[in-house]
């Protein structure tokens, strides 16, 4: 057997380093490169963590982001993304409407995962599972409902199936936004507690529509918040322009709540509960998050607000405090303004839970816009829409239908809140950045989240191991279309959006076979942190 030259072989071992070392620096060769499920080519990718904002390829592999690369990357699919932004799904934290046609409008709005965090779903292993059965299309999630509990443990409701709908029908019921004997209101704190252990994202409380409840009973669910280390997503006790009970008195108590239990709150649009007043709570929030408490913001860019017309600020003898009159309340069921005071009364006592629409401020006037626009820009505020379900005769849709019904109503909010901001605030004004909308938008939603549930962790970021939640638009074409006089247009502008790695929206059509939308739910274990 013929030996190779000494000379000879420390040629070819040097020849197998430097091959090495020329892989590890330059990257594999084609022919070793792998193949992506997806891959979007060239796109403006943002990623709101790191401040990413540069051209890259995106790999999908299954339900994950597998790479952001420099480098071209190979996709058994791959879509030329060229001169269109690509970054996080838009996470909703507060959102009624749990059906599949209100998801599906959303989704043309950019959201991915949209979350019933104001008011929750009660009980709550039914809310999920309810959701589970209509195999949503967008990601979905529930905090524990604290007027669901009151409505158990006050008014002896045993019917409760996890939806709003069921909750709002039992509003105008007489004991649960009253105040409760000591007793009551302990086992109301503890069958909190157990819903959020059953799965609730944290704690959500509407005392805007039970003002009169128990204040020990607030601060007692703060401190449960507390306990485990989750937020409390709270509609405040006082929205009213002018004062008693005012916008500032309910902003304070929050704000007193959360220093003095350290608890993580969180305020439910400050648009629609301060109004005019959103000047003179700025500074009070901004000096508290100074000071290091825990308190967060969300708002939407409307002028009108939505809720239920059996809402006390709404009785008649409360709207001039808030600055209307019956006339500027439209009810859904009938699509009529309210004539008058003894209209609204007889509307409040036969349909406590029937849906409107409230116009506040008037979005044509600047005067006006300037507290809208104060509420969006604020540092931090989050962006969520209170998408409300959309109603024909003011029963909730829940068909699978699309497009949506020509009777069909709601908020325009619920179809064009994100796309709104996108196109208002960042490409005309040009007062919000593309980061900062992915970070108001799906970062810090994400971040909020994720106190309470482990899967948030995953979401609002465009980095390998995330999960595969992703918008692609181009700017200059996203425009909201959803007004008050025809609230179920579709926005236009996304090209793309995907769930879990699967495309809900593709080329701007929607596959309403796709359904790949999962559950958010709370990770506490039995034990507080």
């Amino acid at each position: 057997m013929k030996t190779m030259h000494p000379r000879l072989r420390i040629s070819s071992l040097a020849a197998v380093i430097i091959g090495f070392a020329f892989s590890l620096l330059h990257g594999p060769s084609q022919a070793q490169q792998p193949i992506y499920d997806i891959v979007f080519k060239q796109s403006r990718v943002i990623d709101p963590e790191t401040k990413l904002d540069a051209i890259r390829d995106v790999g999908i592999s299954g339900k994950k982001i597998a790479a952001v690369s420099t480098e071209s990357l190979k996709g058994k699919l791959e879509i030329d993304a060229k001169g269109k932004v690509l970054g996080p799904g838009f996470i909703d934290l507060h959102v009624h409407g749990v059906n599949v046609p209100t998801f599906w409008i959303q989704a043309f709005d950019g959201v991915t995962t949209a979350l019933e965090l104001e008011a929750g779903g009660f009980p709550i292993k039914k809310a999920y599972a309810n959701a589970a059965k209509l195999r949503l299309p967008l990601n979905y999630g529930f905090s524990a409902s604290w007027v669901g509990a009151r409505l158990s443990v006050a008014d002896g409701i045993k019917d409760m199936d996890g939806t709003l709908e069921t909750a709002t029908k039992y509003f105008g019921w007489p004991k649960w936004s009253k105040l409760l004997p000591p007793n009551q209101s302990a086992e109301v704190v503890k069958l909190v507690e157990q819903e959020m252990l059953d799965g609730g994202i944290g704690i959500g409380v509407v005392t805007g529509y039970a003002p009169e409840t128990n204040r020990e009973e607030y601060v007692a669910l703060a401190n449960l918040a507390a306990k485990y280390d989750v937020p409390t997503y709270t509609h405040l006790r006082a929205k009213n322009t002018y004062e008693p009970s005012g916008a500032v008195e309910g902003f304070v108590e929050l704000l007193g709540v959360a220093a003095g239990t350290g608890a993580r709150m969180h305020i439910c649009h400050i648009n629609s509960t301060s109004l005019k007043k959103i000047v003179d709570v700025i500074p009070l929030i901004e000096k508290a998050q100074g000071k290091k408490l825990l308190v967060t913001t969300e708002a939407y860019p409307f002028g009108a607000g939505s809720t239920v017309i059996g809402a006390p600020f709404l009785r008649p003898e409360n709207l001039p405090q808030v600055g209307i009159t019956s006339s500027n309340i439209y009810y859904l069921k009938t699509k009529e303004y309210v004539a008058n005071d003894a209209r609204l009364n007889e509307l409040r006592k036969q349909d406590p839970g029937g849906t409107i629409v409230v116009h506040y401020l008037d979005e044509k006037k600047p005067e006006e816009m300037k507290y809208i626009d104060s509420a969006i820009l604020f540092q931090d505020t989050m962006i969520a829409s209170d998408a409300m379900p959309y109603a024909i005769n003011g029963k909730e849709i829940k068909d699978e239908q699309w497009p949506l019904p020509e009777l069909a109503y709601s908020h325009p909010r619920t179809a064009a809140t994100f796309t709104t901001v996108l196109a208002r605030y960042v490409r005309d004004q040009q007062s919000m950045s593309l980061i900062d909308v992915f970070r108001r938008g799906s970062l810090l939603p994400a971040n909020l989240v994720a106190t309470a549930s482990n899967q948030a962790k995953f979401k609002g970021r465009i980095q390998p191991g995330m999960d595969a939640d992703i918008i692609v638009f181009d700017l200059n074409k996203v425009e909201p279309r959803a007004d008050y006089e025809n609230p179920r247009q579709p926005s236009q502008g996304m090209d793309y959006v995907m769930v879990n790695g699967q495309f809900v929206i593709r080329e701007g059509n929607l596959l309403k076979d796709s359904r790949p939308g999962e559950a958010l739910m709370s990770t506490l274990n039995t034990k507080p942190n």
